[in-house]
């Protein structure tokens, strides 16, 4: 399995991201800086996320869903970590917030990088 294969689907597209906190009550999010960056890890720039930082760092269990226009997708199974600093952040800064980018709710960087190393890929139909 390679990310590489399903990079059109991924990239730059709106996705969930599932996580629990330390009760075991689920927290969904949305992101839509996302990118493929190896054939196992996807990052997501965290921009306005509340509670899924301190979920990672208490489950670094997620599950990802991203879909296409005819609701064909995936769901994607991996351990996440997040980073406020070094070259996942950096990254995030570059490549989402380099053209003086603005986010809906007025973030002008990233406030983390979550790199999610890929354990599993379904296909959702």
């Amino acid at each position: 399995m390679s990310l590489f294969d399903y990079q059109e689907l991924i990239d730059d597209k709106p996705m969930h991201i599932a996580t629990v906190n330390n009760k075991n009550n689920p927290n969904l999010a949305v992101a839509s800086d996302v990118r493929v960056i190896e054939k196992d890890k996807i990052i997501i720039s965290v921009n306005e996320m509340i509670h899924t930082e301190k979920n990672i760092e208490y489950n670094p269990n997620v599950v990802l869903t991203v879909f296409d226009s005819d609701y064909k997708g995936l769901r994607i199974f991996g351990k996440a970590k997040y980073y406020t600093d070094g070259n996942y952040y950096d990254f995030c800064m570059k490549t989402f917030f380099d053209n003086s980018e603005v986010t809906p709710f007025g973030a002008t960087k990233p406030k983390g990088a979550i790199v999610v190393n890929v354990t599993k890929v379904e296909k959702l139909v």
